[in-house]
């Protein structure tokens, strides 16, 4: 049987940041200021891709037009949070994965902002440079606690929420010196 022949429909033409008015321009810096759409949303009401209305936004594209510009979206902590953040860990009342958790980011974010890699203009103690080496999520406290422990690695893994192997691995470099 023969393949049946279709027409192939003409693939819709995006529009460009440049084809909109200032007036759409300021209305799509209005609705995702306030929170109203997504970035998603208003490109497809526009008729612009995400990345697009993204730079409309940021004042990236069609600075002239006017209309709030925003940096809304990027940020999940605020200023408070984050100075907090970074007193409860220099004191080492939790550890940075115990953070991650509490304030939904990522183990890495929180490693970035206990260093002042992120977020430079707040407040809160910094880690001093090599004061923490790479990758490490317990407290001083909870190191020692691990190595004196007399529990299973997969335990104390869950209960401060690393891998075995990390535990693994400190209970081999700090066992003897305890």
């Amino acid at each position: 049987m023969a393949r049946r022949k279709t027409k192939k429909k003409a693939p819709k033409k995006k529009k460009q940041i440049a084809d909109l008015t200032d007036g759409q321009v300021r209305m799509i810096r209005k609705k995702y200021d306030k929170g109203k759409l997504s970035q998603r949303e208003l490109g497809e009401q526009y008729g612009l891709g995400t990345h697009q209305i993204g730079r409309v936004t940021r004042g990236e594209a069609r600075e002239d037009a006017g209309g709030p510009i925003s940096s809304r979206g990027r940020t999940k902590l605020t200023s408070r949070q984050v100075a907090t953040l970074r007193r409860r860990y220099a004191k080492g009342v939790a550890s940075q994965a115990t953070l991650a958790r509490e304030y939904e980011v990522s183990a890495a974010a929180v490693s970035r902002l206990v260093r002042g890699c992120t977020y430079e203009n707040v407040g809160g103690p910094l880690v001093e440079k090599g004061g923490m080496p790479h990758g490490r999520k317990l407290t001083p406290k909870q190191i020692l606690q691990v190595a004196r422990s007399d529990e299973n690695m997969s335990e104390l893994a869950r209960k401060f929420g690393v891998t075995r192997q990390a535990i693994q691995a400190l209970r081999k470099r700090w066992t003897d010196r305890v």
